[in-house]
């Protein structure tokens, strides 16, 4: 249980940038060079008798990104490559923050090629509420691992909504790469995005294809929104990252691939131009021997000190290891 009167929160002491905005760098004719990105300090505080520590602060999240733009034979090329600070994460090192690359991908007018999201998860993220949860964001959907599979080589087409994408596989042995499609479109002040996926899932010593969809959706209600999202298939726990039973196999229990379903209800509410809160709740069930399930609900509260400076507060429960967590955040993007 989280007793309130027990909560004592650490100071987080962030340095920033001189600029408010992404930095050019450089113009050379029709060719921009920029810098953005931003600086989190955030203070995770764990009941005593839930996870593994009482109290965690880090920068960890803070991010440093480059971008080029050119035009060349009238077609627009785009280049990014970023980082943060998570390259040791896991490793028990305390207070070593190693860099590590989230981004390295160049676009030409539709077509994105390089290290950059999953094609689940931009069928996806768009459309929930804001979490300040970075390493749990986004629990309950098919792109539940979202901030941790970014893969190596991602290839992205995109013909008005319709998108299509060809990734490497999660599953190392897999000969042909993970594949999504999808499409996205509004009607009125209803907004929307149906995605496929089709992937070799290990399976034991061998493999089988998954397949999975994926809905989600946001009606905008003036200085509201609402926003659910639900999923299903067969061989996507490698991406929601829910496996099956304590097993290091995702995907696969006595020669099968287990389907699973989630499910994602939020609610964004805006008091003031500089005061907003969300609600969610999110679901996972695998329909294996152990009928595992997880399930996560989260607050926050998010304040517009200044411009480009946020100051945060979510509590959150999750029914996994984790427990019940609240996180108190400074983030100033530049």
């Amino acid at each position: 249980m989280l007793y309130l009167k027990k909560l004592s929160f650490g100071l987080a002491v962030f340095g920033v940038c001189a600029q408010a905005q992404a930095i050019e760098l450089v113009t050379n004719g029709d060719t921009t060079l920029s810098i953005g990105g931003y600086v989190k300090a955030e203070g995770i505080f764990n009941p005593p008798d839930e996870g593994d520590s009482e109290f965690k602060g880090s920068a960890r999240q803070s991010r440093i990104n480059f971008k080029t733009t050119k035009t060349l034979d009238d077609k627009k090329l785009t280049g990014f490559i970023e980082g943060d600070f998570y390259g040791n994460y896991g490793t028990g090192k305390k207070g070593g923050a190693e860099l590590r690359l989230r981004h390295a991908y160049f676009q030409v007018d539709d077509l994105t090629v390089g290290k950059t999201w999953n094609g689940q998860f931009l069928a996806v993220y768009p459309l929930l509420t804001e979490q300040l949860d970075f390493l749990g964001t986004g629990l309950g959907t098919i792109a539940g691992g979202g901030a941790y599979i970014r893969p190596d080589l991602t290839l992205h087409y995109v013909y008005k909504g319709l998108r299509f994408t060809a990734q490497d596989p999660v599953f190392e042995e897999a000969s042909l790469p993970d594949m999504v499609i999808s499409y996205k479109d509004n009607i009125s002040n209803f907004s929307y995005n149906v995605a496929a996926t089709a992937r070799e899932a290990e399976n034991g010593n061998d493999s089988d294809v998954g397949v999975g969809v994926s809905l989600a959706g946001k009606l905008n209600l003036g200085n509201d929104s609402l926003h659910a999202s639900v999923y299903n298939g067969k061989g996507m726990g490698a991406y929601s990252t829910v496996c099956v039973g304590s097993s290091p196999n995702c995907d696969a229990e006595d020669g099968k691939l287990v389907s699973q379903t989630g499910y994602t209800v939020g609610y964004r509410h805006k008091f003031t131009e500089k005061l907003l809160s969300n609600m969610r709740y999110g679901e996972i069930n695998v329909d294996d021997a152990a009928d595992t399930s997880v399930n996560v609900k989260s607050v926050n509260l998010v304040y517009e000190y200044i411009p480009d400076l946020d100051i945060g507060i979510e509590w959150r429960d999750r029914s996994d290891k984790k427990g019940q967590q609240v996180e108190v955040m400074a983030k100033y993007n530049f």
